[in-house]
């Protein structure tokens, strides 16, 4: 078998026989997983923002968005999230006691 030969599984040349491309070939656009968040405020609120003050950075449109819609921001209005104090473990020593000096 070829695969043998080359160094790989059977599985690998079972697998390439069936179809030769790479696997970065394989594979067809992502899908978006949600829906915009900001959809429903683009062009009514968003594009004239942008119109009115051409130079505005985007925080300067979050924060007027904010400022129109305080509902807006999950993290502040959504479901209780559980709360998660993460332990830091220091690496330990040698193991012998500390003489003192």
């Amino acid at each position: 078998m070829v695969g043998a030969k080359a160094g790989f599984s059977k599985a690998s040349a079972y697998r390439i026989e069936g179809d030769a491309r790479p696997p970065s070939q394989k594979k067809g656009p992502r899908g978006r997983g949600r829906s915009d968040p900001l959809a429903p405020y683009w062009d009514a609120e968003i594009i004239p923002i942008l119109k009115a003050a051409p130079g505005i950075r985007v925080i300067g449109v979050l924060d007027e968005l904010r400022r129109r819609h305080p509902n807006l921001n999950p993290a502040l209005n959504g479901p209780e999230q559980d709360v998660i104090f993460r332990q830091e473990h220091e690496p330990a020593g040698s193991g012998r006691p500390r003489r003192p000096h």
